[in-house]
Order: C-alpha cells, then sequence, then structure tokens
C-alpha cells in the first residue's frame, strides 16, 4: 500500500508530523519516515507489485500536477542549487551555500533544490532567514552546526521492515540531527519565505530538512531528477558534491549541449571558494587530503563542441560559454542569472501548459 494521492505538495510539517524531540528514536515516528519504511518493503526502485507501481505513479502524477499548478501560481524565476548532501553544516561550503540563496532570495528568485542535507538544506536555511535581519543567519549557521554531520541511515531494515540493531544508533543521531535544525527553524519567521524541495523517497535513508516551504516528493527518482533539473530555468548553482551532483551537472550540459541560440542556454554557476571545481584532489597516500573535481576546462569545450557542431556563430557559441562561472562573486552570479530571466519565463510558460515542444531546448533526437 502507498501514501494517499495528495491534493497539493507536501509541508515540512506533513512530512515530520509525529516527530518526537525526546525520544531517542523520535525520528522513525515521522510520517515521512513511515512511508519510506514501506516504500523500502514494497521493493524500492522496483515495486514488488503492479499494483505498488500504479499507486506510486498516480500519486506521482498528482504531486507533478500539484507542482505545476504551484509554479504556474508563484510565477518568479527558479533557481537550482545542486550539490552533496554529506556536505557537513560547519562547513565553510554550507555557509557560503546559504549566504549565497540568502541574496539571490533577496532578489525575487525561487530557491528549488533536490530537498536532502547538506548544500541542499544550506540553500533553504539561507532563503528561511532571507526576511531576518544580516546577523540572524549568521546566529543561525552557528546554532545549526552543533549536530554537523547528517548520520547514515543506508541499509536500515530487515525483510520485515524492522530497523536492524546495529543502525538504532543511526537512528538515535538522525533525531538529535533534527532535533537542532527544527530548533533552528524557530528562530526563524513563523511564515516562511518561499522555497521549493523536490525529494524522493529512493533517497528516503537522507533525513529530512524543515527549511522549504513546499515539497514535491516522488517516488520515482527519474521523476524528480526531471523535474529538477527542468524546473531551474533561471540557472543552476552548483556546490560541492560527488556523484548525484555529476549527473545533475551533465544532465544540465545534455541540455544545453543541443541548444540554437544564446538566449536559450541556461546558466551554470559552478561556486566554491575553496576551489572545489577548479582543482583536481589531492591524496596523501590511501587518503583524501584535498577533495575536488575540476570541471572548469572540460564542461566548456564540451559544450563548445556540441554548440559549434550545431552550426552556431563562433560569436554566440563564446557568448553561451561566458554563461558558465567558477565563481563566488555574488553580484555577477545575480546579474547572470538576471539576464536569462525573460528566455527562461517563455520556456516555463510553455512547460506549465503542457506545450513540451514550443520549449526552445527541448530535442527527440540526441544522440
Amino acid at each position: 500500500m502507498t501514501e494517499l494521492v495528495p491534493l497539493r505538495l507536501y509541508t515540512a510539517e506533513d512530512l515530520l508530523s509525529g516527530f518526537n524531540p525526546w525520544d531517542p528514536l523520535g525520528y522513525s515516528l515521522t510520517r515521512d519516515f513511515s512511508i519510506f519504511r514501506r516504500f523500502v518493503h514494497d521493493g524500492g526502485a522496483v515495486p514488488a507489485s503492479l499494483a505498488i507501481r500504479t499507486a506510486q505513479a498516480d500519486h506521482d502524477a498528482a504531486i507533478a500536477d500539484a507542482l505545476r499548478q504551484f509554479l504556474k501560481d508563484l510565477r518568479r524565476p527558479l533557481v537550482g542549487f545542486m550539490g552533496g548532501h554529506g556536505v557537513p553544516r560547519n562547513s565553510d561550503a554550507y555557509a557560503d551555500i546559504a549566504r549565497l540563496a540568502r541574496f539571490l532570495a533577496h532578489r525575487g528568485f525561487l530557491i528549488v533544490t533536490g530537498g536532502g542535507p547538506g548544500i541542499m538544506e544550506a540553500a533553504h536555511l539561507g532563503v528561511a532567514f532571507s526576511a531576518s535581519p544580516d546577523g540572524d543567519l549568521e546566529t543561525a549557521l552557528k546554532a545549526i552546526a552543533v549536530e554537523p554531520v547528517v548520520p547514515s541511515l543506508d541499509a536500515l531494515f530487515d525483510p520485515d521492515g524492522m530497523v536492524l540493531p546495529e543502525k538504532l544508533e543511526a537512528l538515535v543521531k538522525a533525531r538529535q540531527w533534527l532535533k537542532v535544525a527544527i530548533e533552528v527553524r524557530k528562530a526563524a519567521p513563523e511564515i516562511l519565505p518561499i522555497s521549493l524541495a523536490i525529494p524522493t523517497w529512493l533517497y528516503g535513508a537522507e533525513p529530512t530538512m524543515p527549511f522549504a516551504t513546499h515539497y514535491a516528493k516522488y517516488y520515482q527518482n527519474s521523476l524528480r531528477e526531471e523535474a529538477l533539473v527542468n524546473n531551474s530555468r533561471a540557472g543552476i548553482i552548483y556546490g560541492q558534491g560527488g556523484g548525484g551532483t555529476m549527473r545533475e551537472v551533465f544532465q544540465d550540459v545534455e541540455r544545453n549541449y543541443y541548444l540554437r541560440r544564446v538566449e536559450d542556454f541556461t546558466p551554470m554557476i559552478f561556486f566554491d571558494r575553496g576551489g572545489y571545481w577548479t582543482s583536481d584532489a589531492v591524496y596523501d597516500g590511501d587518503a583524501i587530503k584535498k577533495r575536488g573535481i575540476r570541471l572548469d576546462a572540460s564542461i566548456p569545450t564540451i559544450l563548445t563542441l556540441g554548440l559549434r557542431g550545431g552550426g552556431m556563430a563562433t560569436s554566440d557559441v563564446d557568448l553561451c560559454i561566458n554563461k558558465i562561472k567558477f565563481t563566488v562573486n555574488h553580484m555577477e552570479i545575480a546579474n547572470i542569472l538576471a539576464g536569462h530571466v525573460s528566455a527562461a519565463e517563455k520556456n516555463l510558460n510553455f512547460a506549465l501548459a503542457a506545450q513540451p515542444m514550443k520549449v526552445t531546448n527541448s530535442r527527440m533526437n540526441r544522440h
């Protein structure tokens, strides 16, 4: 049995209802955890029956409709924040993302993420304090850093859906991790500035953070990835990340690769003052001394090939490549995103009207 078909997007209160901050296993009492437990028991990514698959599809179709209506009603330029779920709350990478998200929310952008911990949580934290005095976000960053590392809840259940004994400690840590976040949430305005999270129960082992106002939570990750990348039409900002973030980077690369008009090229912003995207990792024997995935040469090279191979004039290719930025300058980022708002609104309007063939960057014959 799957969750009832929703009539609207979820809220943090919906997903985290039942949480008991004083029970050591209080996280396991949430509605979100209950759905995740059932999702795993029902087969996870490969549903155990057609009935389960159908029920999940009905749920996800309703979420997609609710998301479409939400975006249609709100009419704001979307900016995606993507990055690793394991980035600690006490790191510079986390704090820098929160400050950037706050800066962009001030300028009217709707921030959207995958709804997980790490970089994603940081972006929503920044938005949550975007209407508050300048010092409030810094206070929140110090408070949330008390529980810096998200616990791993992978391989949590036995075949009957019971939590494995060796995983009980991780559940206790998840309770404390969430408890601190909820305490920080109470310091923000009662009615939060709007931000959108698009998570999935496929990654239900990542505890839900409480800082977004709307959650389009799916069963099928493929639908979630499509929604996340395609709806982030004013541009995407990439913080530190690993394999999942790299998948999202190259989904964005594919979308831009086949374009034929400069105005349709979606900005790609690689953001990390530690040089994560501009330097290779450094190793010391078996240990990683410094993390990094250098992309500042490869991404422009790949996209230059695609754009020129499609017949775009060299001068126009240069204009497109100039929308790929490896920078931490807030105003430069805001200006790049603002320059794409008009085209983004047009494409989003076509998508919301269920006219995908009019979206200028769609291609049916990619290869």
